[in-house]
């Protein structure tokens, strides 16, 4: 009797002592998978925005012979939901009558507890061929949303 009493005193602290050594392991996953759930989520959009941009760019938008590309990249900033100080967007002319867009955004941690994602760069680029009268652009590289 005495034995058993001695026994369950001992191992106390020994879940106390489990639980700390899970409880990293347990954050580092779960906020991996918020991190990554929120990066994927952040290159859907920029994605989307790059095709969009493009599609802009080879209809008719703006009108054939403006050239003007400054129209689209404040378009597709403002459809988007692109931040304005972490993204951008150039427009250019490929010269085989297609047009190229790449939009690029710094990506924002949700939760800052993985060192791994800071510093990266989400990009995409699109290139369409013109459906429409083909014009010159005026590239813009670097095309801020701000």
């Amino acid at each position: 009797m005495m034995f058993r009493l001695f026994r369950r005193n001992r191992e106390k602290g020994a879940s106390l002592v489990e639980f700390a050594v899970v409880l990293p392991l347990l954050l580092l996953l779960l906020f991996g998978i918020m991190e990554m759930g929120w990066l994927f989520a952040q290159q859907v959009e920029v994605r989307n925005a790059a095709r969009e941009g493009a599609r802009m760019a080879v209809v008719d938008y703006p009108q054939p012979g403006d050239g003007d590309s400054s129209a689209i990249v404040s378009a597709v900033c403002s459809r988007a939901s692109l931040s304005a100080d972490r993204a951008s967007v150039s427009i250019s002319d490929t010269g085989n009558d297609s047009a190229k867009v790449v939009v690029s955004q710094d990506y924002a941690s949700l939760t800052g507890f993985l060192p791994i994602f800071n510093n990266m760069t989400i990009s995409s680029t699109v290139e369409m061929r013109i459906e429409r009268e083909v014009v010159t652009w005026t590239d813009i590289t670097g095309g801020s949303c701000a």
